[in-house]
């Protein structure tokens, strides 16, 4: 039985008979980016406590592209407990501090296109307020290697164990704070407060604010995807989480 899982923005991914997991790009520049999940994948699976998908098919030709893995076991983490964070901590440290032989592009945020592209598109009073928080960005001279969507999806969980990260097309390296971004500002204080004292033993403001900073720009990718695209619906979702997040 094949079942379509999830409408990923880069693949189409399908569970193959509750046992597969499957990955097509949806454009021509996914495939290097998968291509690049598939060399870093290896390399991550002994040096992190967290399990990570292990490719064991890699179809890569001109007419034919997909990759496959044995589905890891668990479910989104979604409202997570308390209890897990102290492990995602340690698998935070363990990433950050990974130095790679894979070549990893730096992340940059398309600012430039957000202001030209999304601002537009919100009232006045809300083109102010989000000028104003570009404005006051903070910066880190900090380069790590980052999953760089570390959202509720891509990361399985049972029970207080996590069991697996996936979805690691969007790996770059840049500021640790964007690993952060949803895990301490779509979380609970709790959740926040024992993931950093695992990560780095304090609170770390500045840490807190850079990605409180990324997690409101998390909309703003989904609106210009659905520009790009032409997906309205998108558009439409993303500029209501803009709003939402506007300081």
């Amino acid at each position: 039985m094949i079942r379509e899982i999830q409408e990923g923005w880069d693949s189409v991914v399908l569970d193959v008979d509750g046992e597969w997991i499957v990955r097509v790009p949806r454009r021509e520049e996914v495939r290097e980016w998968i291509r690049r999940e598939a060399l870093l994948l290896p390399e991550l699976a002994s040096a992190l406590p967290v399990p990570v998908p292990r490719f064991e098919v890699v179809e890569d030709s001109d007419d034919v592209f997909f990759v496959a893995y044995r589905k890891l076991p668990g479910r989104p983490l979604g409202d997570p407990p308390v209890s897990i964070a102290a492990e995602l901590g340690r698998f935070l440290v363990a990433l950050h501090s990974f130095k790679t032989s894979v070549e990893v592009p730096r992340h940059r945020d398309p600012v430039d296109r957000f202001l030209g592209e999304v601002l537009p598109l919100l009232e006045r009073d809300e083109r102010g307020r989000a000028e104003a928080m570009f404005q006051q960005r903070l910066s880190s001279s900090e380069m790590v290697l980052l999953h760089a969507d570390l959202g509720p999806a891509h990361i399985l969980h049972e029970g207080s164990s996590v069991t697996g990260v996936i979805d690691w097309s969007d790996v770059s390296f840049g500021d640790p704070a964007l690993d952060f971004a949803w895990l301490l500002h779509g979380t609970s204080a709790p959740f926040g407060a024992a993931l950093l004292d695992a990560y780095c033993g304090e609170a770390d403001e500045s840490l807190r604010e850079r990605a409180l900073f990324y997690h409101r720009l998390g909309p703003w990718h989904e609106v210009l995807h659905g520009l790009e695209h032409d997906q309205p619906e998108l558009v439409e979702s993303g500029l209501e989480g803009v709003r939402a997040r506007l300081p």
